[in-house]
């Protein structure tokens, strides 16, 4: 019974102690994360139907790999997109795809307009 009790004490004091050890450790890690942001580029815009000029909610906007779709006033961000023209591939179903190369350095949001099939 001592020995059963021993090993449980010793178990529960090395987990303790490795559980100390990571909190002291992830700080670290979170500070290593931020320093490799480099690209700060954000997209933004927002989606119409050509037709209607309605805001269209749930289009997907990929970029550069990344995919978002937009909110119900068709609004979307795209953080860290290219620096310099990146290619957008606009889609939704019952529309036609869009794709468009956009200059990542305006300031200003891009409008874009889809068609219906």
């Amino acid at each position: 019974m001592k020995k059963l009790l021993f090993i449980t004490f010793v178990s529960l004091f090395a987990l303790a102690i490795n559980g100390s050890a990571k909190a002291k450790v992830s700080p670290e890690v979170k500070a290593e994360a931020a320093t490799e942001v480099v690209n700060t580029n954000t997209l933004k815009g927002i989606v119409f139907d050509k037709l209607t000029n309605e805001s269209l909610a749930g289009v997907v906007v990929t970029a550069n790999g990344q995919k978002v779709y937009t909110d119900l006033e068709g609004n979307f961000t795209i953080q860290n997109v290219c620096t310099e023209k990146c290619e957008l591939k606009i889609s939704l179903i019952s529309y036609a795809d869009q794709i468009l190369e956009v200059e990542t350095q305006n300031a200003k949001p891009i409008k874009i307009q889809l068609s219906q099939r």
